[in-house]
């Protein structure tokens, strides 16, 4: 069950964050839970807790006698206490998911949680350990100096003020020679010649740009936004039928999905937005469909009035770990260019900060259309292959971005 914060809750939960950007599940407590001491282990504290390998309910045998404990730091306006919680599975048919709090109850009568409360639950290392950490999101939270001195400030935020000076100075400078030298701007320049700008190698490495922590996007203009490149998986669909070496598959559903191109003449070129079922955003019949029993984001094709085929797919497992791994935490710049002479130059604008994207709603946004999947490439109709791959990715349009991440704010330079 989602749990919807209201607006101060809300605001507390972003306290948080500054400090201890880590994933977060939310319960709001009812009488019955803190009655019976029996609560629901909803499938975001599921997936925190096995994420964190902290309890897997998987693993776990039916009824309370086969719980296990884990200690847990609650922290409240009057001080941290240490609480035991018991994750367990009830002795039904079902296998029902609860957890326990310890003394739920007395707390309840000490006024420190009600009927209603939002509780927070997130993992932190701390002393080298991983440990459960508990807030009480409307009543009794802790000070902005009670969580600084409890939380510490993380990594990421170390990482963002060594940032700012040279932001600062990039965004005060005004135009830039493109990085690459003369010649026509191409849409990777912008990034590329703002990462030499701070002293980033370019490459393409799966974690974020600046010492693992921050990623940098730059982009001109309206365009939507790259989140990151991902290959899908082909196994079962008609592209691994066509070609049965799976490292030439990306250029194999070029060749056999694609159409004969005029701007590489002699090839079968794919240049394609795919979004979701009602905005499938293409004229080739693609779209894409999350499909929850399977675990996975389809690239469907419907050929005919009766047929619909899946022709690729990614796991929620693989995807989720991308957007984590590339998106920690971003910066996004916006960029305006001009060309002097034979030198395309770029003038950095605008700069957003965000963290702690959301996998749950990376899903919904796929299903609404705001976030899609661009197919960009072209190969030689038979024989060996020969073309280019020029970076499949998924995009999210600009507007829907505050909606993926936890924290959002523009950076004031």
């Amino acid at each position: 069950m989602i749990f919807i914060p209201y607006p101060d809750e809300m605001e507390r939960i972003h306290q948080i964050q500054r400090y201890q950007g880590t994933d977060y599940a939310l319960i709001r407590l009812t009488f019955t839970m803190i009655d019976k001491n029996n609560l629901d282990a909803g499938g975001l504290l599921r997936d925190l807790l096995l994420q964190e390998g902290i309890v897997d309910y998987a693993r776990l045998a039916h009824g309370g006698e086969n719980g296990i404990d884990r200690r847990a730091l609650l922290l409240l306006e009057e001080g941290a206490q240490t609480v035991r919680l018991r994750f367990y599975r009830v002795a039904n048919r079902r296998g029902d998911r609860r957890f326990s709090i310890e003394t739920i109850g007395k707390k309840a009568r000490l006024g420190l949680v009600s009927e209603g409360d939002l509780l927070y639950f997130t993992v932190a290392e701390r002393a080298g350990e991983k440990q459960i950490l508990l807030f009480n999101l409307t009543h009794h939270f802790p000070s902005e100096e009670q969580l600084r001195q409890q939380l510490g400030e993380d990594r990421t935020l170390r990482c963002l003020r060594e940032l700012l000076p040279q932001l600062r100075r990039i965004r005060a400078g005004g135009y830039y020679d493109n990085s690459k030298g003369p010649g026509k701007i191409s849409p990777k320049d912008v990034g590329d010649t703002l990462e030499g700008l701070l002293g980033i190698q370019t490459n393409n490495k799966t974690q974020a740009d600046y010492k693992g922590e921050i990623e940098i996007k730059a982009k001109k203009g309206r365009t939507m936004d790259t989140l990151f490149t991902l290959r899908p998986e082909f196994e079962g669909t008609p592209i691994a039928s066509y070609e049965p070496e799976d490292e030439k598959r990306v250029s194999a559903f070029a060749r056999y999905y694609g159409y004969n191109s005029d701007k590489h003449p002699g090839c079968r070129s794919l240049y394609i937005t795919v979004g979701s079922e009602l905005a499938p955003q293409n004229g080739r019949g693609f779209y894409l469909k999350v499909n929850e029993e399977a675990h996975r984001v389809e690239l469907r094709r419907r050929e005919g009035a009766a047929q619909d085929v899946m022709t690729a797919y990614w796991s929620f497992d693989v995807l989720q770990q991308e957007l984590y791994q590339k998106h920690p935490a971003t910066i996004w710049v916006t960029a305006s260019s001009r060309m002097r002479g034979e030198m395309g130059q770029f003038r950095y604008e605008k700069f957003e900060f965000s963290r702690a994207p959301r996998f749950a709603t990376f899903l919904s946004l796929i299903k609404e259309g705001g976030v899609v999947y661009d197919w960009r490439g072209y190969t030689t109709p038979s024989g060996k292959y020969s073309g280019k791959n020029q970076g499949n990715a998924w995009r999210i349009r600009s507007r829907r971005r505050g909606e993926l991440f936890g924290r959002m704010e523009t950076l004031k330079l």
